[in-house]
């Protein structure tokens, strides 16, 4: 508790034997997080011997040039989680390293992908990476190709057919093949293509176990949609006269 109390100075903080888990769950500190929009108070806390105090500093939404290289290299990885989650400067390549092993939270479920400075081209160069985190990242290239979305739509890895399955340039045929996929992910995506042809979605929506999914996929027409109300609606009961 010493340790990260903010009236203690840099040398003093670094003088206390502190037993860090990296694993735990830690509270925000509130002294470094009221400090973010101050450049100078964030060059030295980012310097800091203490993790929590860097990774409060890795919350800020804004960081000098210098503080964003220093924190994308800290041996706490945790520190280059909350740059990626929180920091709109966070680097390319750090990001793309997170990415590896984060597979996002709750509460930004898309904020890594949806980065502002995540790659969007060069993509293509992990289309056959053993990382499947990062193989997935080819079909984001703008220069991918329909053919390798079908490629993956059959790659041994249920990441990798999930995001197949979500990608519009996926064939009927292919959606229709996911539907019988191991992984409920797959097939549940696949129930959603756009593409997925009228007759299938049908059959879908008369089926009590795949009803529920097909009735939300977006090429559903109003008329059908209304019809189905009607279908489940209980009939007004008749209040018998005097």
């Amino acid at each position: 508790m010493v340790a990260t109390r903010a009236d203690i100075t840099e040398e003093q903080r670094a003088g206390i034997s502190i037993d860090f888990d990296p694993s735990g769950h830690y509270y925000p500190l509130d002294w470094v997080m009221a400090l973010h929009e101050d450049p100078g108070a964030m060059r030295r806390l980012a310097a800091s011997c203490h993790p929590l105090v860097r990774r409060c500093v890795a919350r800020a939404r804004h960081l000098p040039a210098d503080v964003v290289e220093r924190l994308a290299r800290d041996d706490d990885r945790v520190v280059q989680l909350f740059l990626a989650e929180s920091c709109d400067d966070a680097p390319a390549d750090m990001l793309l390293r997170v990415w590896q092993w984060w597979t996002g939270s709750l509460t930004t479920p898309d904020r890594l992908h949806g980065h502002p400075n995540f790659p969007r081209r060069d993509l293509l160069r992990y289309v056959n990476d053993p990382n499947v985190r990062m193989r997935r990242l080819a079909l984001d290239d703008p220069e991918s190709s329909p053919e390798l979305v079908e490629t993956f739509s059959r790659d041994s890895n249920e990441e990798v057919r999930y995001r197949a399955a979500s990608d519009p340039r996926l064939s009927p045929a292919s959606a229709v093949r996911l539907l019988d996929d191991p992984h409920e992910r797959v097939r549940y995506t696949a129930a959603l293509h756009p593409r997925l042809p009228a007759r299938v979605l049908i059959r879908l929506l008369r089926d009590a176990d795949t009803a529920q999914t097909a009735a939300r996929h977006p090429a559903l027409p109003v008329r059908v949609m209304e019809q189905m109300l009607q279908r489940i609606q209980p009939p007004v009961p008749v209040t018998p006269g005097p």
